[in-house]
């Protein structure tokens, strides 16, 4: 049953990372229609912050941005969804067994690592060097060649994070 719980929920949050990721480049909001001088104009109108922002969309990409606006909203509801069930996961997995919901969490908190940038993935390896600098903590060979092997993308920040755990003795398996 925690095979069963672990699977799905791995599933689920690498389903809602890719939603998440794709919806950044999907537009937000809804298309008006004005008649201007007997000329119908598309404008996307869409909310920041308090007021409401408009930009003009020539007559040839109305039907695109309308189609990607929908898909958006099919997204949300989708990801409504998701987080549900992923909160259904976690509660049960509490309820067998506090490894197995660790374990959930190791993922939930590594998954969105390989979503990042190349750029921000040397960020955050400088950002961890820097810390364990300031503590006077030296970072392991092993580590350093992992860390070194995800900003090339070769391995999964889940898999850095699960080795380096292991090595020091801490338990990453429900």
């Amino acid at each position: 049953m925690s095979e069963n719980i672990s699977k799905e929920y791995r599933m689920l949050i690498d389903k809602k990372n890719n939603i998440e990721k794709e919806m950044k480049f999907l537009p937000k909001g809804y298309i008006s229609k004005k008649n201007i001088k007997g000329n119908m104009q598309y404008y996307l109108q869409r909310r920041e912050g308090t007021r409401i922002v408009s930009s003009y969309i020539n007559k040839d990409e109305v039907e695109d941005i309308s189609s990607k606006i929908e898909k958006r909203k099919q997204n949300s509801k989708e990801l409504q969804l998701i987080y549900k069930r992923i909160i259904d996961l976690e509660h049960a997995a509490k309820l067998i067994n506090k490894d197995l919901l660790c374990l959930l969490m190791l993922y939930k908190l590594s998954s969105r690592m390989d979503n990042i940038s190349k750029s921000d993935k040397e960020k955050c390896s400088s950002f961890g060097k820097a810390m364990n600098a300031i503590e006077g903590i030296e970072i392991s060979k092993e580590t350093n060649d992992a860390i070194n092997s995800w900003k090339q993308g070769e391995i999964s920040f889940l898999n850095v994070f699960e080795n380096t755990l292991k090595r020091y003795g801490f338990p990453v398996e429900a």
